[in-house]
């Protein structure tokens, strides 16, 4: 009888167990968020494919680990041009930036030949003339040296953490490096200026003749995928611009920039071989543009049902209203729906025309802001959530940075009320399993346990489990069980020490007695014998 409760006593718990794991299964696939896997490899050292619009990383690969950049350097340094200069300004080449750039890529400038700012940078970017782009420093910072700095201070501007830049044009140096991270920000930065989109994407350029050449120098573009210079056989029809690397130590290096149904996407290749480079870069886009999709927040805010007119209020009658800007947009994977993003509202380092930002973020991925700015709309007391209801496009909403101040003062009144309620909810919710668990009769359920029903949710649950493996989660779970399996034995041999050394020395005892006895017994048959004789 003691063995029969006890079995179903067994079969109660391991019921309980089965039903409580596909609830957790259920529970940690919603609360997972999807993400996208390339399916093709990238064989490159590192890579990264970014959306220009939010800066979102859509794959990476070895990012953050540093590489030698080759002539991809020549972006920062025409970013750094065109930010510093007029396209009109004439640019000197000396007899460092002839001679001190021979070896590498180039158009044969002469000592004293002069040529427009507008010219050198075109010269950079389509034919990575290295004497073009030593000649745009100089003209610029005066020296090599002064303009490394102006490209760090430019870098570090940017966000970039872990690079350094030496020289404008990217020929090799120990102490010039680059991570795939870096590249991406500065070629996204590079790409958000208009004279700059124009000349990377440009496939053909003439210069006319010059002080130091008679004839017209006609150029192309490198990169493959724009302009189809020795083959076509990398062409891409979304690619819009893109500058091109190589050197022995850095092996090939690549920035593209593709743009498809209205996303601009790029990407960045460092430590590449040819020609796997020029395809992994395609699959890198095929998959950006198969897999995700840019959301605009406006038009998601008018189209939520959700909106309650009444819990909006304008801040002051007399002033204009503001707006999300309509432009403002996020990127999430095609099958995930707007409303899985977490929205969060920041005031710090805001445009002039903006009151607030919102920030999104999947997972944790940030995948885009939109800007509150001054036009026509309610604010949201409750979160600050910004909804267009006016057509009329009036002036400045709030004035001064107190009503800014009101507005977040009054989120966390809010916000602390809010809580409040959730903990009475919690206490309400708590006593009502405190009664559930005294009303329960755990007799009654072993008395009326069905065995075959437990056997029935077993077999389901093993049905609907999924797996998915990778090398890397083996891995791990070897480890794991290598690790549970030698503190096991740790334990066991710990535990039965004590026993194993009695038994060794009792072992060694019965054979030390077992020798004496031998030996005696020898002893005694030799006396023996020579008695007898």
């Amino acid at each position: 009888m003691k063995k029969n409760l006890l079995f179903r006593w067994i079969c109660v718990l391991l019921a309980l167990t089965i039903s409580v794991l596909p609830a957790a299964t259920v529970q940690a696939k919603k609360s997972k968020n999807y993400w996208p896997k390339l399916s093709d490899e990238i064989t490159a050292g590192a890579a990264i494919l970014m959306d220009v619009d939010t800066g979102t990383i859509l794959y990476k690969k070895n990012i953050n680990q540093v590489y030698y950049p080759a002539s991809i350097t020549k972006i920062l340094t025409t970013l750094i041009a065109v930010e510093n200069s007029s396209m009109d300004e004439v640019v000197t080449f000396s007899e460092d930036a002839v001679y001190k750039t021979q070896g590498g890529s180039g158009i044969w400038r002469d000592i004293g030949e002069v040529m427009t700012m507008e010219q050198c940078l075109y010269a950079v970017m389509l034919e990575s003339a290295n004497e073009c782009a030593y000649a745009v420093a100089e003209h610029i910072s005066g020296s090599i040296s002064k303009f490394s700095k102006l490209m760090n201070e430019k870098a570090k501007e940017l966000g970039c953490k872990s690079s350094r830049f030496m020289n404008p044009h990217g020929l090799p140096d120990e102490k010039h490096y680059v991570t795939a991270k870096d590249m991406a920000i500065i070629a996204k930065a590079a790409y958000e200026n208009e004279t700059f989109r124009a000349i990377c994407g440009t496939k053909r350029y003439t210069i006319p003749p010059t002080n130091k050449h008679r004839e017209s120098t006609y150029m192309v573009n490198h990169h493959k995928m724009l302009y189809p210079k020795d083959t076509d056989a990398y062409l891409y029809d979304y690619c819009i611009g893109g500058k091109t690397g190589y050197t022995n130590a850095a092996g090939n290096t690549l920035v593209t920039y593709a743009q498809k149904d209205g996303m601009t996407l790029l990407a960045v290749i460092l430590n590449g071989s040819s020609p796997q480079y020029w395809n992994e870069t395609r699959a890198l886009f095929d998959f950006g543009f198969e897999n995700f999709n840019l959301c605009n927040v406006s038009e998601y805010f008018e189209a939520d049902e959700s909106y309650d007119e009444e819990k909006y209020d304008s801040l002051n009658t007399n002033d204009p209203y503001a707006q999300i800007d309509p432009q403002a947009q996020i990127i999430l994977p095609k099958t995930v729906n707007f409303s899985k993003a977490e929205m969060q509202i920041g005031y710090d380092n805001l445009p002039d025309d903006a009151l607030a930002q919102l920030k999104y973020t999947y997972g944790k991925r940030n995948i885009g802001t939109a800007n509150i700015i001054r036009t026509h709309t309610l604010i949201d007391k409750s979160d600050g959530i910004v909804n267009d209801t006016s057509g009329n496009q009036q002036e400045t909403l709030l004035d001064d940075s107190n009503q800014l101040t009101d507005i977040k003062t009054e989120n966390e009144s809010e916000g602390k009320s809010e809580q409040v309620d959730e903990k009475k909810e919690d206490k309400k919710s708590g006593s009502g399993i405190l009664d559930k668990i005294k009303n329960f009769d755990l007799m009654d359920k072993v008395r009326n346990f069905d065995i075959g029903k437990v056997f029935s949710n077993i077999a389901d649950w093993f049905k609907n489990l999924k797996f998915e493996f990778s090398l890397k989660s083996v891995i791990i779970a070897v480890s794991i069980v290598f690790v549970i399996v030698f503190m096991i034995i740790l334990k066991v041999l710990f535990e039965k020490s004590y026993v194993i050394r009695q038994k060794i020395a009792n072992y060694r005892n019965r054979k030390r007695a077992r020798k004496q006895y031998i030996v005696i017994r020898d002893s005694r048959r030799s006396r023996r014998g020579r008695r007898r004789r």
